[in-house]
């Protein structure tokens, strides 16, 4: 007779076979898995980023406080520095910066073609030139509208010249060079932003051009506004890969 208590649906199978199938399966997902360390679980992984997040937010609370808020920006400038040598020479030549396609001077770019037409207005060369530029382009450049403002500024267009073969300081001094051996020019007073200067008039003298230095922003040596440390920091770590550039490939 059938024992319909203790009867079951499927055949009844051994329990201890059963539990080393799970087992077995549980190892073998593991091992799928990988094994879950300490670094590699959920907590550790959060309080790992946490830890990249402090210190990156540390770094940058460092960098804020030593760029706007003490002196690293003025000595990073200090060796950059030329002697002004402001005297007569056969020519001025200005080194453009950024104007937009419309026309518009930035700051640098004001400030280099102020200090131009100061010098020529001073009676210290008759003649100006912009450098700077790209020879291949047919819309109007930095050189074009620098000019242009030099001439407002009261430098007749016929004292101005431009050269605008190529956007280097090096390839400036290289086709300035040849322009003023062309007119028998051996010295000529140099235009730029004064962390620029270092690096210009190594490459002008490089092509055997005597260069008397006009800086056109004479920074202050002490602590300015935020602003300008921050544009300080920038330019000159700007300039110290430029003369590190220039040294390695010759130009200097």
């Amino acid at each position: 007779m059938l024992d319909w208590e203790n009867a079951t649906l499927f055949p009844s199978a051994d329990p201890g076979a059963a539990n080393d199938s799970v087992r077995t399966a549980a190892v073998a997902a593991k091992a799928r898995r990988g094994p879950m360390t300490l670094a590699t679980s959920p907590p550790a992984m959060a309080r790992l980023m946490g830890k990249i997040l402090l210190w990156l937010l540390a770094t940058y609370g460092v960098f804020v406080l030593a760029v706007f808020h003490s002196p690293l920006a003025d000595y990073m400038v200090r060796p950059l520095r030329v002697p002004a040598e402001v005297q007569p020479a056969p020519a001025i030549v200005v080194l453009t910066a950024y104007v937009s396609p419309d026309g518009v001077l930035n700051e640098s770019a004001m400030r280099r073609t102020h200090a131009a037409a100061r010098l020529y207005h001073q009676g210290l060369s008759p003649l100006v030139i912009f450098t700077g530029g790209d020879s291949t382009s047919n819309v109007r450049q930095s050189a074009d509208f620098m000019a242009e403002f030099a001439s407002e500024l009261g430098v007749p267009r016929s004292a101005i010249i431009l050269e605008k073969k190529l956007k280097n300081t090096h390839f400036s001094a290289v086709n300035v060079a040849a322009l003023c051996r062309e007119r028998g020019i051996e010295r000529v007073l140099l235009v730029s932003d004064a962390v620029h200067m270092r690096r210009a008039t190594a490459a002008f003298r490089a092509q055997r051009l005597a260069v008397s230095p006009a800086p056109a922003d004479p920074w202050s040596l002490w602590w300015e506004t935020p602003d300008i440390q921050l544009k300080k920091f920038w330019a000159a770590l700007h300039e110290y890969g430029g003369l590190l550039q220039y040294w390695w490939k010759g130009w200097i």
